[in-house]
C-alpha cells in the first residue's frame, strides 16, 4: 500500500491532471500557482540556471482562474498556459521536467492561489505515492519569485542531513533590481520586509517554539508530511501560514538559512493581502504601522510563567491582565488545566500548552489591540528599531536601508 493512499481516500482532492508516470529517480518536485502573471518565464529560467542535485526534477506551473475573474485576464492565463505548454513538449527546459495545467472557473469561493496551490501539490503527492517515495521533497515557489544558483543544491542537501526534519522554510529577499522595479515599489517593499522580519523576530521573543516565516514561495517539505496534516487549505490567501503552523504538529519546521528566493517587491492585486497589496498601501501612505512591540512583551511575560503554571495552583495570578481580558480568566483555568491535567511531565504539558496557544492565539490577541487601545500600532522602522534596542544593537543612522540590513543580519543570525 503506497503512502499516500489514505490521504486521497480520507480528504476532498481533485482527479488526477497528468496521465505520464514520474521518472522513478525524481526527488523534488516544485509546484507555481500562476494567474495573468508573465514573469512566470524569468522564474523558471532562474530554474533552469540554477544547480542541479542527483535526483530528477519536476516543476508543475498551474495556471488558475475563477468564476469571476475578468475575460482578459483570461484570456492572457490561456496564451500564458499555451506558451508554457509549448515549451514544456519542446523540452525547452534540459535541467526539469515541465508540466502545466490550466484550470479555469473555479467556484468563486475557492478560486485563489491556495486553491492553485493545493491542486499542484495534491498532484505532486499523488506522482510519489506512485513511485513510493513518502520522503520525496515537495517545494512551493511563486511565479515572480527567481531563486539563486544553489536552490536545489540547498534544499537536496538540508533534507538529506536532516533525515528527521518534515519540513522546512527557505530564508528570502526580495529582489531590488533597479532595472525590473521602480524605486517605489523598492522603498515600499524594503518597509514591508522589514515587517516580516520583525514579525517572526518579534514572536521569536515571546519564547514561541514556532517562530517561522509563512512565506508561499519559501518553503520545502515531504510527501508523507503533507499527508499526515490533511494537506494544503483552499484559501484565497493566507494558505502558506496555516499548513506551516499545521506541520509543526508533526515535525520541528527547519531553516534553510541563506537567501536562496527572491520575490518580486511589485505592486499587484493578485492576491487580497500579501506582498503585492500591501507594497500598493505602503506607497500610498508612505508610512506602514505594525503590532505593537509592547504587546509581544506582554506574551512574553505570560509564556514566561510555563513551569510555574505546571507547578502551582495558582497560576491565574501570574498572568498579565491583558491576557486575562482577552481570553477571559474562567478559560484560562479551565484550559490550562486540561493541559496540567493530561500531561504526565512538564515536556508533555509543555507541548500540550503551545497547542492551545498557538500562532492563531497569537495573531488574535495581537489583533485585538486597535487605534483606541493601550498599545496601538506603530510605525514600522519604530518597531523595528524597538526590537534591535532589545537585542543591545545599535542603530547609528535610522533609516530604511540600515533599519533594513540590521534586521536581516538580525533574522539570519536568530535562526
Amino acid at each position: 500500500m503506497s503512502f499516500a493512499n489514505k490521504y486521497f481516500s480520507r480528504y476532498k482532492t481533485y482527479p488526477k491532471i497528468f496521465e505520464n508516470n514520474p521518472c522513478p529517480q525524481t526527488g523534488i518536485i516544485v509546484i507555481i500557482p500562476c494567474y495573468d502573471d508573465e514573469f512566470i518565464f524569468e522564474t523558471l529560467k532562474s530554474l533552469e540556471k540554477a544547480q542541479k542535485p542527483i535526483c530528477k526534477i519536476e516543476v508543475i506551473v498551474i495556471v488558475n482562474s475563477g468564476e469571476k475573474t475578468p475575460k482578459h485576464i483570461v484570456q492572457k492565463n490561456k496564451e500564458i498556459f499555451l506558451k508554457l505548454n509549448e515549451q514544456a513538449k519542446n523540452e525547452f527546459y534540459k535541467t526539469f521536467n515541465l508540466l502545466v495545467y490550466n484550470i479555469e472557473d473555479t467556484a468563486h469561493k475557492i478560486a485563489g492561489v491556495g486553491f492553485a496551490r493545493k491542486l499542484g501539490i495534491d498532484e505532486a503527492v499523488r506522482r510519489f505515492n506512485f513511485l513510493n517515495k513518502p520522503q520525496a521533497i515537495i517545494c512551493s515557489l511563486d511565479a515572480d519569485s527567481i531563486v539563486s544558483d544553489d536552490y536545489f543544491i540547498e534544499i537536496y542537501n538540508y533534507f538529506e542531513n536532516n533525515p528527521k526534519i518534515k519540513a522546512t522554510t527557505f530564508q528570502f529577499k526580495h529582489n531590488f533590481d533597479e532595472n525590473i522595479f521602480s524605486l517605489d515599489e523598492i522603498k515600499s517593499c524594503k518597509l514591508y520586509e522589514i515587517y516580516l522580519r520583525y514579525f517572526r523576530l518579534a514572536i521569536k521573543s515571546t519564547g514561541f517554539p514556532y517562530s517561522i516565516h509563512t512565506i508561499g514561495a519559501c518553503f520545502g517539505f515531504r510527501a508523507d508530511a503533507y499527508c499526515k496534516v490533511g494537506g494544503m487549505p483552499t484559501r484565497q490567501a493566507g494558505e502558506d501560514f496555516y499548513f506551516l503552523h499545521k506541520l509543526t504538529a508533526v515535525s520541528k519546521i527547519g531553516n534553510i538559512n541563506k537567501p536562496i528566493i527572491f520575490p518580486a517587491p511589485r505592486f499587484s492585486d493578485r492576491v487580497p493581502f500579501g506582498t503585492g497589496p500591501t507594497v500598493i498601501q505602503i506607497n500610498k501612505t508612505k508610512e506602514y504601522e505594525v503590532y505593537n512591540f509592547k504587546i509581544f512583551e506582554i506574551i512574553k511575560q505570560f509564556f514566561n510563567a510555563l513551569p510555574q503554571f505546571y507547578e502551582t495552583s495558582n497560576f491565574i495570578e501570574l498572568i498579565p491582565s491583558e491576557i486575562i481580558e482577552f481570553y477571559t480568566k474562567e478559560k484560562l483555568i479551565k484550559d490550562i488545566n486540561d493541559c496540567k491535567n493530561n500531561s504526565s511531565n512538564i515536556k508533555n504539558f509543555t507541548k500540550r500548552f503551545f497547542s492551545k496557544f498557538d500562532a492563531f492565539f497569537i495573531i488574535q490577541f495581537l489583533n485585538s489591540f486597535d487605534k483606541a487601545s493601550k498599545y496601538p500600532a506603530q510605525q514600522v522602522l519604530k518597531m523595528a528599531q524597538q526590537l534591535l534596542n532589545s537585542k543591545n544593537i545599535e542603530i547609528s543612522n535610522s533609516n530604511i536601508d540600515e533599519i533594513y540590513e540590521q534586521m536581516l543580519k538580525l533574522d539570519l543570525i536568530e535562526n
